[in-house]
């Protein structure tokens, strides 16, 4: 007599069959649906190795996944039906390792040369700009027409003076920063100074591919080359507090010839600011 018992076992294995497969068709949807931020930076580089990360990933995650689910329909139970067994096979051990092997080895160097690339000691000519992360806003400073920073000192920060700049450093007095607002020629390289006056932050730009940590008491820096006139949001990567949320700030990426323009007037509006 038929086990009646056993019947519910086989629709539950056509049921995840056909779940597995209708995972990986909406996978597959989403992905060709959401790209990711339109690149402005010189850092195609790492857009061409996630792509390439991704494909790999993503064409191994298909391919098991149709084979679990084939596996699943065709091997789900049936009546009088026995299960197999079999010892390890040492040549399919050895195919996939070196097969995995084959695959991941170039992506590692490559990752490293993109790294190194990336960590690369900012040129000669690049623009510097100083990033100051603080609970919860992004203050960016200038070195004005002399193109030095003036010297900083923790026990100087105050509401009059929240970066911490030195009056006596005679490089500070062209110094002008702005709250949430940082302007950057296009097709320069920019060497941007980070630090943080409180806790840690994460100095981000989605469409440049930047991201960098902002440690307490420890000097970073990123270096890049924006590429296209835009407008951009900055954002904090990192969840420094309560108001993390609110913690963005923009980035307008101009031509040379604005930007000078810009400067200019931000150079008037700071000497006017300290004329007795």
């Amino acid at each position: 007599m038929p086990d009646q018992n056993a019947k519910p076992y086989v629709n539950h294995g056509m049921a995840m069959a056909i779940s597995i497969w209708a995972i990986i068709l909406i996978s597959v949807l989403f992905f060709f649906k959401y790209q990711i931020p339109e690149l402005a930076s010189d850092r195609s580089g790492l857009d061409t190795l996630y792509y390439v990360i991704l494909g790999i990933t993503g064409a191994a995650f298909v391919l098991v996944q149709l084979v679990l689910g084939l596996y699943i329909w065709r091997f789900r139970h049936r009546e009088g039906a026995v299960g197999s067994y079999w010892h390890e096979s040492h040549k399919v051990e050895m195919i996939w390792t070196l097969g995995t092997a084959v695959v991941l080895i170039p992506i590692v160097f490559s990752g490293l040369a993109l790294w190194n690339r990336v960590q690369a000691a900012p040129p000669d000519d690049a623009f510097v700009v100083e990033a100051v992360g603080a609970q919860f806003q992004w203050d960016f400073r200038y070195p004005g027409s002399d193109g030095e920073f003036g010297e900083f000192r923790p026990e100087l920060y105050s509401l009059s003076n929240p970066l911490g700049i030195d009056p006596a450093d005679s490089a500070s007095a062209d110094d002008f920063y702005r709250t949430n607002q940082l302007v950057l020629p296009v097709n320069r390289p920019i060497h941007i100074q980070l630090r943080s006056k409180d806790v840690q932050h994460a100095f981000f730009l989605p469409n440049f591919r930047v991201k960098q940590d902002l440690v307490p008491g420890m000097a970073t820096s990123v270096t890049f080359t924006p590429i296209k006139v835009g407008e951009y949001e900055i954002a904090c990567a990192e969840l420094c507090g309560l108001g993390h949320y609110r913690m963005r700030a923009f980035l307008s990426v101009k031509s040379e010839a604005d930007f000078q323009n810009w400067l200019s007037e931000q150079a008037a509006a700071t000497a006017a600011s300290v004329s007795p």
